[in-house]
């Protein structure tokens, strides 16, 4: 994010403030970049009815947080371990695969959820099948995604293996960002 030709990493930490040798601040600096870009506009979209749109954004969340979290090069593979891994009550191998391609590409390849698939507040559970149609409630979504965010927060503190993939996954696809801001 850009304000007055000054790059944010999120919007209280800019890019140039950002300390990579210093855990504490570059996990506040990706706690604050989630929060703010992802979390909290989900939230508003939900407090007004707006399905589609945060569901857009809850997968869009997801996609960020698996190539963070989830040592792996394949985007498919990825998303789906963790949504098995951090949503499992939900989440098998069939529904992955199926949520995978008919939400996450659906939504960010062709701007729609394939064969049928809809965001609903009206359904009870986080997800359920209609006609073989899948239906996703936005909000329990993104309990889920707040729920494992919390989670992967405190296992960045406490685990260094943890800390030392994140740091990597951060320095590798931010590098000309981090670049940009110095100049």
């Amino acid at each position: 994010m850009r304000i007055k030709d000054i790059v944010h990493f999120s919007p209280n930490y800019k890019y140039e403030d950002i300390n990579l040798d210093d855990k504490n601040c570059l996990i506040e600096a990706f706690e604050d970049r989630v929060r703010g870009f992802y979390l909290k506009p989900i939230e508003i979209l939900n407090d007004s009815q707006c399905a589609f749109s945060a569901g857009l954004l809850c997968v869009t969340t997801i996609d960020f947080l698996a190539r963070i979290s989830i040592n792996e090069k394949k985007v498919n593979k990825r998303i789906k371990k963790w949504l098995k891994t951090n949503i499992p009550d939900y989440f098998d191998d069939e529904l992955a695969n199926r949520f995978y391609d008919e939400f996450r590409n659906g939504l960010v390849h062709e701007g729609l959820i394939k064969k049928g698939g809809q965001f609903s507040y009206e359904i009870g559970p986080l997800l359920c099948e209609e006609d073989n149609i899948i239906v996703v409630n936005p909000e329990l979504l993104l309990d889920e995604i707040n729920n494992s965010f919390k989670l992967y927060i405190r296992k960045l503190k406490d685990d260094t293996l943890s800390y030392q993939l994140f740091k990597c996954a951060i320095l590798s696809d931010f590098y000309f960002d981090f670049l940009y801001a110095e100049g």
